[in-house]
């Protein structure tokens, strides 16, 4: 008898906690909102025309691509550098080599994120720029470092 309640309650808590389970994988982005690109908000805070935006889409497909293209060498070569650990023929020099080439693709990342923002203030207004201007400030608030959070 005890081990059939105890069986029952197991049982009781897994379904529970499958339940929970599917409801955190369902859920869309954060408070169950769908997540969108960011992208997306800034073209509807900018209030782009149809010519903005067919432009907008083109400087964002590009520099998607980039980014992607960016990201997938840093993480080949943060692969070779961690991969690197416990192993005898790792020498200083591979890792100074290595993570030189990972700086320099940052270094690209910035700047192509910097040029990236740049293009898509060519094809605002002068007051939607301003704006521009306080979305790039506010997210770089959002994601910098602890210290520069307000």
């Amino acid at each position: 008898m005890k081990k059939n309640l105890l069986l029952g309650l197991l049982l009781f808590f897994l379904i529970v906690m499958n339940g929970v389970l599917l409801f955190m994988l369902f859920q869309k982005g954060p408070y169950g909102r769908p997540h969108k690109p960011p992208g997306d908000f800034i073209v509807k805070e900018l209030n782009l025309n149809t010519d903005q935006l067919q432009k907008f889409n083109a400087l964002r497909r590009t520099h998607y691509q980039e980014m992607r293209r960016l990201d997938h060498e840093m993480r080949g070569l943060k692969d070779q550098l961690f991969n690197g650990i416990g192993q005898e023929d790792f020498t200083p020099q591979k890792l100074d080599s290595i993570t030189t080439l990972i700086a320099a693709l940052s270094k690209q990342r910035e700047s192509n994120m910097y040029h990236h923002f740049k293009a898509v203030s060519e094809v605002c207004t002068p007051e939607q720029r301003i704006k521009l201007n306080h979305i790039i400030a506010k997210a770089m608030r959002k994601h910098g470092p602890p210290g520069r959070r307000p």
